[in-house]
């Protein structure tokens, strides 16, 4: 008998994926396996559980959203936990899973996790923290991990519009240095995004060459320019132009060191949680993790 161990964040997606933990339950228990289930929330913390995982287990599997992904991602690799990584998408936010393909429906996502097929995936690293979509820093880059819960709760996807549109009042340029092994920038930037899929924030194909299999990180830089001429490449990146407007600097690399030299700045954000301060040293993990695919 195969053995899961589910986690499913309580507060995640406003809560909408609890009225489907008794049907999966069924559906494993059905196909002759153990599935054991932990409900993450406020003063239950995800963490001891996966340390606690057994030797024996077929299977992780989360559902929330990205940033309970990269929590789980995030012990598991620390603590050696090498076992395959099933993901449901019940989150506000679900930019892994999509640019994944994976279902919407969460009682198809548990079927594909019991057709077995897994496959290596790729992970990002920033200096001693791991990411599994994106790495951001600068213009809107903090939304996601400055967006109140209660907010979330309340108004979903629109929350994080609300909380960016506020934050477009306190827009100021970063000076940057961006080492490649190939070469060296000096940029003032609005926003850098480093990826390893290639959704931010339900914009799905942010870019065409992004790949989790192919040992390489994507970065898009945005150069300083006036707000209005920020506003039109975000217009550009809905119909995929943006990499075609000389303000925007595009790179695949494996290894970037950023060094920030003027400029006030959050803590980048990692898959919709804080990160580690400047500077920063962020490479691509091939082959990192394992997930049902």
């Amino acid at each position: 008998m195969k053995k899961y161990r589910l986690i499913y964040n309580a507060g995640a997606g406003q809560n909408k994926f609890k009225p489907f933990v008794d049907d999966i339950i069924g559906m494993f228990s059905d196909n002759d396996c153990e599935l054991s289930v932990f409900r993450a929330s406020k003063g239950h913390d995800i963490d001891e559980f996966i340390k606690a995982t057994p030797p024996d287990t077929h299977g992780l599997i989360v559902a929330g959203g990205d940033g309970t992904l990269n929590r789980a991602v995030n012990v598991m690799i620390k603590n050696n936990i090498n076992v395959p990584l099933g993901i449901i998408p019940a989150g506000t936010s679900n930019d892994f899973a999509t640019h994944l393909k994976l279902p919407n429906d969460f009682l198809e996502c548990a079927k594909l996790i019991l057709k077995d097929n897994i496959e290596p995936v790729d992970v990002g690293k920033v200096n001693d923290k791991y990411f599994v979509n994106v790495l951001a820093a600068g213009l809107f880059a903090s939304t996601s991990y400055k967006t109140d819960k209660r907010l979330k709760e309340s108004f979903g996807q629109l929350s994080y519009f609300m909380t960016a549109a506020a934050q477009t009042f306190q827009y100021k340029p970063l000076r940057l240095k961006i080492e490649t092994d190939d070469a060296v920038f000096d940029e003032k930037v609005a926003v850098f995004l480093i990826f390893n899929g290639s959704s931010v924030g339900r914009i799905n194909k942010f870019s065409d060459e992004s790949s989790v299999q192919d040992g390489k990180l994507d970065m898009v830089m945005l150069r300083d320019c006036k707000l209005n001429e920020a506003i039109k490449i975000f217009g550009e990146i809905l119909d995929r132009t943006y990499l075609e407007n000389p303000n925007v600097i595009y790179l695949r690399e494996e290894r970037y060191k950023i060094t920030l030299l003027e400029g006030k700045c959050d803590c980048p954000d990692t898959d919709g949680d804080k990160g580690p301060d400047f500077p920063i040293d962020v490479q691509c993990i091939k082959g990192g993790i394992k997930l049902f695919l």
